[in-house]
């Protein structure tokens, strides 16, 4: 998720008034990176809650239903602590850039907390589904299906607008009292 105003102009705008105003300006950053990361927090929090209640099914041909049946009963005794999907809602990250090629404020997972094997996974699970080889068997695959999907994108698309306009509220109450 990207939170932008005028194409990150006015986050430009900002890292030189910031640069301005020297220490006060510091501050002031400080405190305004607190605002955006707090109006993120809601967004991050729920995409979190969300990764954790996702349920997973897989599609196959004999032997599906036992495994399947050993899968879930592990999966809920370890439901929220470990995992991929615990894995995937512990690498959750937002960050608030002013300057650089990624300025404004952006939610992203962090994949490099994840195993190298497992880092495309969190998007397959936003997407609903993968298709993956059983237990290593590569002549063997399933397509798993997480439902509901969307984990990921449908807090940002529900809150985008509302963060949008409270954040570019702060970005311009700054620039204000900044010059």
């Amino acid at each position: 998720m990207d939170i932008t105003s005028n194409g990150g102009s006015d986050f430009r705008q900002l890292a030189g008034e910031f640069r301005k105003a020297g220490k006060d300006g510091a501050a002031v950053r400080k405190a305004l990176t607190k605002v955006i990361q707090a109006e993120l927090k809601t967004i991050v929090a729920e995409q979190k809650r969300n990764f954790l209640a996702v349920e997973s099914r897989g599609v196959s041909g004999r032997g599906t239903a036992r495994r399947e049946a050993f899968f879930m009963a592990h999966h809920k005794r370890n439901r929220g602590t470990h995992g991929l999907r615990a894995a995937s809602a512990r690498s959750i990250k937002s960050k608030v850039n002013y300057t650089g090629r990624r300025i404004g404020a952006r939610i992203s997972i962090d994949a490099s907390m994840l195993p190298r094997s497992q880092r495309k996974m969190p998007a397959h699970i936003n997407r609903g589904r993968v298709r993956h080889p059983v237990w290593g068997h590569r002549d063997r695959w399933v397509q798993q299906t997480f439902t509901p999907p969307g984990a990921f994108d449908k807090p940002i698309i529900r809150h985008r607008q509302a963060v949008r306009r409270k954040v570019e509220a702060a970005v311009t109450e700054v620039l204000r009292t900044l010059k």
